[in-house]
């Protein structure tokens, strides 16, 4: 199953997840569980993308950048997951260490991005947008796929939006332990060709470097809700941490008579409303 994303679809995304467009000129989108049907050479006016399911193995997610300015989008092959091996890595660990290391962002509306560098002062360092703010994030103690009964936890994991170091998105193996990771290879010291950037990452960069824009908010949906979203005839409200708005005030309402949350119905869906929706394991409520 395929589907379409460019200005219109985005501004529909966001619009159903009750999310409020930013002010900044470039947006990020990240689909989890999607690819582009046909690899990116840059931005255009829209994208293909299909349903895949995500393998912990192979990069089948998109990440993209949309440009308010002028409706065009970039969308490439990349992952929104960590690599099973790191996964796995983590499960092992005993003690209060099991799972550590390794994390899963949660779908929603993040404005903590800015430009950096991943892996800072190491052999390995590249440039890359870095969290600089805190998110909801999952550690597993089992082999993957994370599923909502993973510890829920939130702060700064440093999931940073870098080059995965997988130049053929189509083969096995990508660097995350949780990052956000675009298909390509960085600028690096370490490489054969140190002073160029390859791939869906070198355009990525491109993008966002040719920018003075300071920060980068990133909007991450589950891909196969976003396609059913777009196809419905009359898309159902849906919700996510950042949402905001009259259907925040009614999960909000919900919650307090369920007595999971005693805070003020302000219509904004923050961490204690978020974390009183994961306790409510939306038993009757919406999706997550």
């Amino acid at each position: 199953m395929d589907f379409e994303i460019n200005g219109n679809t985005l501004r529909r995304l966001f619009r159903i997840w009750n999310v409020p467009l930013p002010k900044e000129e470039l947006v990020l989108f990240g689909l989890r569980g999607s690819i582009p049907l046909k690899p990116a050479k840059g931005a255009a006016l829209s994208a293909r993308l299909k349903l895949v399911k995500p393998d912990y193995q192979h990069l089948r997610c998109t990440l993209g950048v949309w440009n308010q300015k002028t409706d065009k989008v970039f969308a490439a092959r990349g992952s929104t997951v960590p690599h099973r091996d790191n996964v796995l890595k983590a499960a092992a660990r005993k003690g209060v260490m099991k799972g550590r290391g390794t994390n899963q962002v949660e779908p929603g509306f993040y404005q903590d991005l800015r430009k950096g560098e991943h892996l800072q002062g190491k052999p390995m360092g590249h440039a890359a947008l870095r969290q600089t703010g805190y998110r909801f994030y999952r550690r597993s103690h089992h082999a993957p796929p994370y599923t909502h009964r993973d510890p829920l936890y939130f702060g700064n994991p440093y999931d940073n939006l870098h080059s995965s170091w997988n130049l053929n998105g189509s083969q096995a193996g990508f660097r995350s332990s949780g990052c956000l990771v675009v298909a390509g290879l960085p600028e690096c010291p370490r490489l054969p060709d140190p002073g160029i950037n390859r791939g869906a990452w070198k355009t990525f960069h491109d993008l966002i470097y040719a920018s003075l824009q300071k920060g980068f908010p990133l909007l991450l949906l589950p891909a196969s809700e976003a396609r059913a979203a777009l196809t419905e005839k009359s898309a159902k409200t849906r919700l996510c941490y950042g949402s905001q708005g009259e259907s925040v005030r009614d999960l909000q309402g919900w919650l307090r008579q369920k007595r999971l949350y005693a805070g003020p119905r302000d219509g904004k869906l923050g961490v204690a409303v978020y974390r009183a929706w994961n306790r409510a394991g939306l038993a009757g409520y919406g999706n997550l």
